[in-house]
């Protein structure tokens, strides 16, 4: 007789199974082997990804004043590793933001010649720019001090003028003597051909200058790809970049055309009153505008000392009065009025900055105080929609559309 299994009974799953070390489940132990109860295996879905148990930020705090003296010390830190390198960092700004200025040149010049050559004619308009600025100077610098000594004679009746202009204020006579001992017109022509040396004496600054403008023409022909490549990782860096790029270079522009007309004028005003060295004293005044506020003061001192012992004083007031229209109406109302619609930065930041980046750069600070500062603007404020409220206080416009780049 033969029996019939029973589907139900061999269906049944077993009651206990063997969960081995290995993650496998065997529904056939061997004899011996440990078991467990089927109900305490868990199954695991590896086709699953489970989403991680949310985690708890924890943000620790600081009180507002240890905050504010931590950002301090920071501050001082960076200022000082800045200084020290000073340098390096200021002929090298100097070299990129002359290249970003007349990149647009490169550009149209590389659209209907090869780039190599298009790369030269840029690096020979920056030699030639380089040595504008600082051969100006020099020479403005070299005329005085050769100019000087001829009025020797002239100077040494101004003192004595002097002298008796003020004994008749009630000066007494002791208190003149010790203040003109050992002064002479050939001190004055000593400060002007120091000045005149120490431009001279430049020369490995110059060169270091010049090198890194050599590198950086010859690489600035795949600046375009390499920020197109920034911008997909970091948008918003490449939109700073090229929002600084475009301020820098309207800084330039604006600065170079006033720069001309206050140079005109003076040379013409200067001609017209018959002072020695009008050109010499125009180019100066031409240099003298890139910087932002003293630049006024620093290109009027030696004319007016010209003046003053080639026709008296009142050809010094002359001067004097011509300088201060042609910069109260060019300088300070005309120009601020551009430069800070361009560049978006009102008065008092552009003299604050030409206040700090002299300090931490020099002299090449003071001409490139602006830049610096556009820098810093489009980094850390512009791209940064926590920190854009600091816009109200340092931008022309306080309208974020046209103080600030774009979110």
């Amino acid at each position: 007789m033969t029996t019939t299994p029973d589907p139900d009974k061999t269906a049944e799953p077993a009651d206990e199974v063997a969960h081995r070390t290995d993650g496998s489940v065997e529904t056939e132990p061997a004899k011996g082997e440990d078991t467990v109860p089927v109900a305490e295996v868990a199954t695991v879905d590896r086709e699953h990804e489970h989403p991680a148990p949310p985690r708890r930020e924890i943000r620790t705090v600081l009180p507002p004043t240890l905050t504010l003296l931590i950002g301090i010390a920071g501050a001082v830190i960076a200022i000082g590793g800045l200084k020290s390198v000073a340098s390096i960092i200021a002929p090298t700004f100097l070299a990129i933001t002359l290249i970003i200025a007349v990149y647009p040149i490169y550009r149209a010049i590389s659209a209907v010649l090869p780039r190599a050559l298009g790369a030269v004619v840029m690096l020979l308009l920056l030699y030639g720019l380089l040595f504008l600025l600082v051969g100006s100077i020099g020479l403005a610098a070299g005329k005085l001090a050769t100019e000087l000594p001829k009025y020797g004679d002239t100077f040494d009746d101004l003192v004595e003028s002097g002298r008796s202009t003020l004994v008749g204020w009630g000066v007494g006579q002791d208190q003149i003597d010790n203040a003109m001992t050992n002064f002479d017109i050939r001190d004055l022509s000593g400060i002007a051909r120091g000045l005149a040396n120490a431009l001279t004496g430049l020369t490995s600054s110059m060169l270091f200058l010049l090198t890194v403008m050599l590198f950086l023409t010859m690489d600035a022909g795949g600046f375009p790809k390499r920020l197109t490549r920034v911008h997909v990782v970091k948008p918003d860096i490449a939109d700073a970049l090229a929002d600084f790029a475009e301020r820098v270079r309207k800084y330039w522009v604006v600065s170079t055309t006033f720069g001309i007309v206050v140079a005109v004028i003076d040379a013409l005003a200067l001609m017209a009153l018959d002072v020695p060295l009008p050109l010499t004293f125009g180019l100066l005044a031409f240099v003298t505008n890139y910087i932002p506020n003293i630049g006024f003061v620093i290109g009027l001192v030696p004319p007016a000392l010209l003046a003053l012992l080639d026709g008296g004083v009142e050809k010094l007031v002359w001067v004097v009065v011509v300088y201060s229209v042609v910069n109260f109406v060019i300088q300070t109302v005309l120009q601020p009025k551009f430069t800070g619609d361009a560049v978006g930065i009102n008065a008092t930041t552009a003299f604050l900055s030409l206040i700090f980046w002299s300090y931490v750069f020099g002299a090449l600070g003071a001409l490139l105080a602006i830049p610096f500062t556009l820098l810093v603007k489009s980094l850390l404020i512009d791209r940064d929609p926590d920190a854009r409220w600091l816009n109200q206080f340092i931008a022309s416009n306080p309208d974020q559309s046209s103080s600030a780049q774009p979110v």
